[in-house]
């Protein structure tokens, strides 16, 4: 049976002033939607309302009348989306809760979304409802076998516009290797592997702190709603772009290397919302960015059918001797070099941990697989 999997392609818009005007008027309309159910869905109350009523188009368009200048599509599905934010926000089930929603503005990152087929792809161009045909950048094409989806406009702080397209496509297998490897993540290498390969960290946000500190203050002296004080706000947008572009562009390529290379890969749970807490660590860990490391090994393993196994985040594999499992309770985050009482061995802190990581992932991936197995034999026998 064939398997399918849903992916995104992002494109770069270069649409016209017409064009730029119709997007903010659409992006306009959408916000009123979207904070017209934040207003509905703030107005519970367990006596006197106890199921409010999300607004729909039509009730919204008896008071604004100009939100019929905009495609219907993109207001319904912004009310698509709140309804089924408000059911993942009483969802008992889910593991992470969601906070209240908040309201949008027009000082934030800018989007909607429209459902297939309410736009179409041809030659470098894409056609939204209402909008027209907009100039694209295409890098990566849509296999010609995919099933559109829907489309996400959006637009940044530093006045970019992207869109990027769902599609529904066959998962494409990349080579086994039959390899394993650990990973350890840190703040001063940013990766240390089981087989001795280190990969340093870039501190992109760290190379980039004077200038970024010297743009800020410049724009902290610019008078409130001058034109001097948008042309120097978009300079830092600008520049925090490079250096979040930059970033992800690292993680590409060390999660691509990975998948690549390694049939089973295994990483710590890592809190990385919990080390944000530490003010003298936070710094550092959001220019690391564990999370986007662990996002990207995530679907990336799920497309191409490698494993990903995760262990917990309590053990401790930094204070463990990887050849005879003496535990050294005293470690300290200063000491580099991990020294064994019990036999002897010196070994990197890091690479020690890796090799940990990937004997106790390792060991979880086999025992899901006698399950697996034991499982497959049982309800054979049934049959």
């Amino acid at each position: 049976m064939m398997s399918l999997i849903k992916r995104s392609y992002k494109y770069r818009m270069y649409p016209n002033k017409t064009q730029e005007e119709l997007l903010a008027k659409t992006f306009g309309c959408v916000r009123v939607v979207w904070n017209a159910c934040v207003d509905s869905f703030n107005s519970y109350d367990k006596e006197t309302n106890p199921n409010p009523k999300f607004p729909t188009k039509s009730d919204l368009v008896i008071e604004k009348p100009w939100l019929n200048e905009v495609s219907s599509a993109t207001l319904q599905q912004k009310q698509r989306d709140f309804i089924e934010f408000s059911r993942q926000y009483f969802n008992k089930n889910r593991k992470e809760k969601l906070g209240k929603p908040n309201y949008k503005n027009k000082h934030d990152n800018q989007s909607f979304r429209l459902p297939f087929p309410k736009f179409k792809i041809t030659n470098n161009k894409i056609r939204i409802e209402k909008i027209g045909w907009v100039k694209i950048v295409i890098d990566r094409g849509v296999p010609d076998n995919a099933r559109f989806i829907s489309c996400t406009v959006s637009k940044n702080r530093a006045g970019q516009y992207f869109v990027s397209v769902l599609v529904e496509t066959e998962q494409c297998y990349e080579q086994k290797t039959s390899k394993t490897v650990g990973v350890d993540l840190g703040i001063k290498t940013l990766a240390t592997l089981s087989d001795g390969i280190a990969v340093e960290n870039p501190h992109f946000l760290c190379e980039n702190q004077a200038k970024l500190k010297r743009m800020q203050r410049h724009l902290s002296r610019k008078k409130l709603g001058s034109n001097r004080r948008n042309k120097c706000r978009l300079k830092v947008s600008r520049l925090h772009r490079d250096i979040a572009n930059k970033r992800s562009w690292y993680m590409h390529n060390l999660t691509t290397m990975l998948v690549n290379n390694y049939d089973v890969i295994c990483i710590e749970n890592l809190n990385a919302s919990g080390m944000l807490q530490n003010h003298k660590l936070a710094g550092s860990v959001y220019d690391a960015s564990f999370s986007m490391f662990r996002n990207q090994l995530e679907y990336k393993c799920r497309w191409y059918g490698k494993e990903l196994i995760v262990i917990d985040r309590f053990y401790p594999s930094s204070k463990t001797c990887s050849r005879c499992g003496w535990k050294n309770k005293d470690l300290k985050l200063s000491d580099r070099t991990f020294v064994c009482k019990d036999c002897g061995m010196e070994i990197d802190r890091d690479l020690n941990a890796a090799i940990n990581i990937q004997a106790v992932g390792v060991d979880a991936a086999i025992r899901t697989q006698s399950s697996r197995v034991a499982s497959c034999v049982e309800a054979s026998k049934m049959e």
